[in-house]
């Protein structure tokens, strides 16, 4: 398949309401797969319920981009979602991770939040928002076709169309870092897997090489 694809027939569009159903079985195919937060958690490789459902949800709040290849029938082959942060969010994550459904859920909320934390944005950048990327996702088929650095590119777009000043991503990835530098991010901060560890002192996620550490890249938009 890869060596047909023409990138002039790949399309990039919002998603919407009705690719609901499709971005969420797109994500669980080809993004929790190879996460590396998601399959190096020490407990349970497989996907956490409520963690899908909060990041598909921001779909419904118009943050999500497609890619589709129109010359194989509007193929879905790349998907892009965001989320908002705003003042108060490290306390909203937190009581999230109280209500969590699932452990592991809970787990990565709290390290979401002490990444919020550790680089604090919004007062760094002195902005009242920030449009966080949070999921970047290829199909298998397409990979090495700039397909992952299109969808940074498009969420740019999509934020400043959504009057954000600033757009965010942590990188839990070694190869989303490496697009996130491509597009001209600035890494802000840096935390290696092995130096999070919860109360009890456990490195909960341990991922396999070259996956070191979660990098935070923002740029100005």
């Amino acid at each position: 398949m890869a060596k047909s694809i023409q990138s002039d027939f790949i399309e990039f569009h919002v998603a919407n309401p009705d690719d609901y159903n499709s971005v969420l079985e797109f994500v669980l195919k080809f993004y929790y797969h190879d996460e590396p937060m998601n399959n190096s958690y020490i407990y349970d490789s497989s996907p956490a319920e409520d963690d899908v459902e909060f990041s598909v949800s921001f779909l419904l709040q118009g943050m999500a981009v497609k890619a589709v290849d129109r010359h194989q029938a509007n193929r879905l082959v790349g998907v892009s979602i965001a989320n908002p942060t705003y003042p108060g969010y490290v306390e909203d994550l937190l009581q999230a991770a109280d209500q969590a459904r699932t452990q592991k859920w809970r787990d990565s909320l709290k390290l979401l939040a002490h990444l919020q934390q550790s680089v604090n944005i919004l007062k760094r950048f002195n902005v009242p928002k920030c449009y966080d990327i949070e999921i970047v996702a290829v199909h298998p088929d397409y990979r090495g076709h700039a397909i992952g650095t299109k969808l940074f590119e498009e969420q740019f777009k999509r934020a400043k169309s959504l009057g954000y000043p600033l757009a965010s991503a942590d990188c839990s990835s070694f190869f989303s870092a490496r697009i996130a530098e491509r597009v001209g991010m600035k890494c802000i901060g840096r935390l290696a897997y092995s130096d999070y560890r919860d109360g009890n002192g456990v490195q909960l996620f341990r991922p396999s090489e070259p996956h070191r550490e979660i990098q935070t890249f923002v740029i100005v938009l």
